[in-house]
């Protein structure tokens, strides 16, 4: 893990419980978590994610979505610069707010979260050749074909959950 707290560190296990994760990353998770809570009613929590994102064919579709990406390079890709603005320090009152993803809003993610961050870049290294940055992967993640597959995988599970046994 490096100074900011963004997962790059091969060891999954080397993550704390809750980690910070960059502008890029948490705007991407967040985004598919309003994305999933639109398409279905029910936002979906942070564990949720972080089974999606470990699943096999997330780390498939996503290192094809960086691969695709990185053939589509251009100045309509990029991220806009950080400004001021965004290191703006905020304060959140916990006690108010929706109980549900509470931290993510406030950029904390549960460390199996950080872990399917860690193995998507692992997974895209050993297939493109190189380690994908944060921002390819929040770019792979932001794109409405993962969004949409992300999604369909939260409602099978939510699904696969209910059946009897």
């Amino acid at each position: 893990m490096n100074v900011i707290g963004r997962p790059t560190s091969a060891r999954p296990d080397a993550l704390p419980r809750l980690i910070r994760l960059g502008k890029g990353l948490r705007e991407a998770i967040l985004a598919t978590m309003a994305y999933v809570a639109r398409a279905t009613g029910t936002e979906p929590g942070q564990d949720e994610i972080a089974a999606v994102l470990k699943s096999w064919f997330t780390l498939d579709e996503v290192t094809n979505q960086i691969g695709y990406l990185r053939k589509q390079r251009g100045d309509r890709d990029a991220l806009p610069a950080e400004t001021a603005l965004d290191r703006l320090s905020f304060r959140i009152n916990l006690a108010a707010a929706p109980a549900r993803n509470t931290l993510a809003r406030a950029g904390f993610f549960i460390r199996p979260v950080a872990e399917g961050l860690v193995l998507i870049r692992r997974h895209a290294n050993s297939v493109l050749g190189a380690p994908p940055s944060d921002d390819e992967i929040a770019r792979s993640l932001r794109s409405s074909f993962i969004q949409s597959e992300l999604k369909n995988q939260i409602v099978h599970a939510r699904k696969s959950a209910i059946r009897p046994a």
